[in-house]
């Protein structure tokens, strides 16, 4: 994944995709399943040597989107201390 895009859609999920390619976005549901997601997210970042940071559109307002802000900052801070195994 040479761009990788967040964004929180219509599902209020988490979503990451390519900017460079057609493939098909990989959800994180944060709301419903918070510590799955961490270890999803985690190890997708991992796997895809993904460690620049990432282009986004509505993270910044999340609590507008779906996903409180207070959650995702949580989620964002359990996920850079998660050890990938």
């Amino acid at each position: 994944m040479k761009q990788p895009f967040l964004t929180i859609n219509d599902n209020e999920k988490l979503e990451i995709s390519d900017m460079d390619t057609d493939s098909v976005p990989v959800e994180f549901d944060v709301n419903a399943d918070f510590d799955g997601s961490i270890r999803e997210f985690a190890n997708f970042m991992f796997d895809n040597n993904i460690i620049t940071m990432m282009h986004s559109s509505t993270i910044d307002f999340s609590d507008e989107y779906g996903i409180e802000k207070m959650v995702l900052d949580s989620f964002f801070d359990s996920v850079r201390n998660y050890e990938v195994h």
